[in-house]
């Protein structure tokens, strides 16, 4: 039977290369491949998109799949019945079942012959990447065998549409039919509001579902259970129909135990979890906070995305990231996560656009605006790079976009995509949990008021109760307050006050300290007057360094600092404003190596001072958080400060000081200030005292006004400006993200922080290379793919001729 089994596969492979069909078909199927890739402009082009990476191939290959397969298997059994030689077949000592896998595997062995010359198109990527090798290439390999599954159902699919007729085209036809409703007419019925279960099942049996996991360069076991099982069923299909006889179930009985046998696999293996990801970044493995998140939904998920419409390669790639990062949570998850791409655009009316324009920026879904190059010049667009997760009678919004100045478009794309996951498991771990956790701001010593933070607490609002406390209150109920703001207190802590404050941290109580040890008087400066920087003592010196750091008596001066409106209009003159530096406003810049501070943008400060840590301590772990660029300096107090110092900077020699500590963040079980000491005479007990706190977590930032808004007092109702906004840049700095992030951080028990620190490598094209090269490329990788289909059937044909002529 063997030997006729190969006979069967070998004629198939020599029928279809003998004949002129088969060539025609493969080389139209890698004509628009490579067309699409990289010729058309579009979301498939490789070079215009600019990542080093095959995704549009494997995007596109399941449509142009849609007309190759069928084209290779519609001859496959139809052209038996039409010539009278299936029934010579059936009746050799085959078997039926034998001949449809003869035949299928042939099928299957001409179609991954048209995927070879698609290997000259991941040989260009790897050369053309910047360096070169930057293309992903176990995700890439990943993919491909995505292909071959794919093909692998479609190579099914046809033969059984070839079985069912002796008509060529009509099997052509059919098989195309059969295919797509496979591949996403099961998925429209899914997504068309049929109830849950039902929503859930065609989901399943759609190929897409599957092949976007597994074209990702991810492996999961259902999803191959699901390609074999189906591959099977259509197989068994075509057996049944082939067999000679009327249908019943006595005679089908074979075929109907194996198909029930396919089933109980499915169900089996339905709940049984095993996935690889065979990308370098693992960029689609979930973090087992994630997982955890996931495992935790009741109810169905609906995520409404507003990034749709003309996008740059970037935001599509971005869109794409969010798509596939809610399919990772969906493959741990009970419940569905719906996604639902919103054009914002697709508002006709003006008004209305624009109303919901405002809607979606009251709800947290911030806008940006993009430049683009169209027909009649550059224009100018806004986009909502966020989403609004539902949950419920629940909702949030999710912001995904990461802008900060000090990196490229590239870049801070890119690390957009790595705060997907974070920005996801963050939205839906608010709407679980439903319950806020309490903040509290410390008052009595001159704190800001709450006009001063009122941007920053609406902005904490969602996540938070906030309240504001004095010192006694705090002692009193110290387990209502997960976390407390000390922000910028003017006057001196009296001992009772830092005991209580050192027994809510005992307690395990996190704190956030924002300090000036230097006081400015900035009503002088604002007249024009020169102001004298002085040391500012509030008696919290020795409670700070007990805790691992000390905050200098000295003011910080950067390069890299915010500007300020000076009159440089010659005296007697109309006053003139020029933006000038404003070296004692340094631009901090969040560390890169903490999940607290990473891609965030600058953060603006005034007056900041430099912090130390303290060495001793092995139980708390310091990190620093906030610094200044390479280009700063120390100016030690008392010191006079004027805004002549913009006409007489400091020599540029002088900033050579690099990184210098502004913002650190402990974290450990610390020491209290107060063991060992008497504290009946502050009208304590000593049994009360607690000695050493369980793991906790505080951050030290030497500038007490980081927190603060910029308030308008005039005309009754106090204005309030947004925090970090620039008024002479008109831009707003990272002082919000910085101090939310920093704040959830301390607040954080379940390590959800700990998603931001995801990190994917920039994989780029060499675009001088593509841009001096570019014809060569799109001339090599369009014609090279035919020129060796069609040198591979002369070669064939040929040397077939030969022999037969022998």
């Amino acid at each position: 039977m063997n030997s006729r089994f190969h006979s069967l596969f070998k004629k198939e492979i020599k029928s279809f290369f003998g004949s002129l069909t088969g060539y025609l078909a493969i080389i139209v199927f890698l004509l628009m491949n490579s067309l699409f890739l990289w010729v058309f402009p579009g979301n498939y082009n490789i070079p215009e998109n600019n990542y080093a990476t095959l995704d549009g191939l494997f995007s596109l290959a399941p449509w142009l799949y849609l007309f190759l397969v069928p084209a290779v298997t519609m001859r496959l059994l139809a052209e038996e019945k039409k010539q009278g030689t299936l029934e010579t077949l059936l009746s050799r000592p085959l078997g039926s079942f034998t001949i449809i896998l003869g035949k299928y595997l042939a099928g299957l062995a001409l179609v991954l012959f048209s995927l070879l010359p698609t290997l000259l198109y991941f040989l260009s990527v790897y050369l053309l990447g910047n360096p070169v090798g930057s293309i992903d290439t176990g995700g890439t390999w990943g993919a491909f065998i995505g292909l071959f599954f794919l093909a692998a159902i479609y190579v099914a699919i046809g033969l059984f549409a070839s079985a069912l007729t002796d008509n060529q085209i009509v099997s052509f036809i059919a098989a195309m039919a059969f295919s797509f409703v496979f591949y996403l007419g099961f998925e429209f019925i899914g997504t068309s509001g049929v109830p849950y279960f039902l929503e859930k099942f065609f989901t399943w049996m759609s190929i897409n579902e599957h092949y976007l996991s597994i074209s990702r360069g991810v492996i999961d076991l259902r999803d191959l259970v699901y390609f074999i099982g189906i591959t099977v069923l259509f197989l068994l299909a075509a057996q049944a129909v082939l067999s000679p006889g009327k249908f019943s179930f006595k005679r089908k009985k074979n075929e109907l135990k194996w198909a029930a046998l396919v089933v109980v696999l499915f169900i089996l293996f339905s709940n049984y979890f095993f996935r690889i990801d065979l990308t370098a970044d693992k960029r689609y493995s979930l973090s087992p906070v994630s997982r955890e998140i996931a495992g935790k939904l009741e109810f169905p998920v609906e995520a409404e995305l507003f990034l749709e419409g003309e996008l740059p390669p970037g935001f599509r790639r971005l869109q794409q990231a969010v798509a596939e990062k809610i399919a990772d949570f969906n493959a741990y998850s009970s419940r569905k996560i719906r996604l639902k791409i919103t054009d914002p655009y697709q508002i006709g009316n003006t008004e209305k656009r624009n109303a919901f324009f405002k809607s979606l920026a009251e709800k947290g879904i911030q806008q940006t605006d993009i430049r683009q190059r169209t027909e009649q010049g550059v224009s100018t667009k806004l986009i909502f790079p966020g989403a609004m997760i539902r949950y419920g009678d629940k909702e949030v919004a999710a912001g995904f976009l990461k802008n900060s100045p000090g990196f490229s478009a590239e870049a801070n794309l890119n690390h957009s995509v790595e705060g997907i996951e974070f920005e996801l498991a963050n939205a839906l771990n608010k709407l679980i949990s439903g319950e806020k956790k309490g903040l509290a701001f410390l008052t009595g010593h001159g704190e800001l008021n709450q006009y001063e933070v009122a941007s920053i607490t609406n902005s904490l609002a969602p996540d938070f109760f906030i309240g504001r406390i004095t010192s006694g209150e705090l002692f009193a109920a110290p387990e209502k307050y997960k976390v407390l703001i000390i922000a910028n207190p003017e006057k001196p802590f009296p001992e009772p006050d830092k005991l209580a404050i050192d027994q809510y941290i005992m307690r395990g109580g996190r704190v956030m300290w924002l300090i000036d040890p230097v006081n400015v008087s900035l009503d002088s400066l604002s007249n024009g007057f020169m102001t004298v920087a002085l040391p500012r003592d509030i008696n919290l010196g020795d409670q700070l360094f007990r805790y691992g750091v000390r905050l200098n008596s000295d003011l910080l001066q950067d390069v890299v600092c915010s500007k300020i409106l000076v009159n440089t209009a010659p005296l007697g003159s109309q006053a003139k404003f020029t933006p000038e530096n404003w070296y004692y406003s340094p631009l901090l810049t969040p560390s890169d190596n903490h999940e607290l501070s990473r891609n965030l943008n600058f953060v603006q400060s005034e007056f900041v001072s430099s912090i130390d840590t303290v060495s001793g301590d092995s139980k708390i772990r310091k990190s620093v958080i906030l610094s200044t660029s390479p280009y700063a300096r120390i100016v030690k107090t008392p010191t006079g400060v004027s805004l002549q110092n913009i006409n007489n900077p400091p020599a540029r020699e002088l900033f050579n000081t690099a990184f210098i500590p502004a913002g650190i963040l402990l974290e450990g079980k610390f020491t209290s200030v107060f063991k060992n000491r008497m504290v009946s005479e502050y009208g304590f007990s000593e049994s009360e005292i607690i000695n050493e706190s369980p793991p906790v977590k505080m951050i030290v930032i030497a500038d007490g006004n980081l927190i603060a808004n910029k308030v308008n007092y005039s005309g009754g109702e106090p204005k309030i400006l947004p925090l970090g906004f620039d008024r002479v840049t008109n831009q707003t700095f990272g002082n919000s993200e910085f101090l939310i992030n920093a704040l959830q951080y301390l607040a954080d028990d379940t390590g959800l922080m700990q998603l931001r620190n995801r990190s994917f490598k920039l994989r780029l094209l060499d675009q001088v290379r593509l841009r001096e090269e570019k014809f060569f490329w799109q001339w090599l990788n369009v014609l090279a793919p035919v020129f060796l289909v069609i040198t591979f059937g002369f070669g064939y044909n040929l040397i077939r001729r030969r022999r037969f002529s022998r």
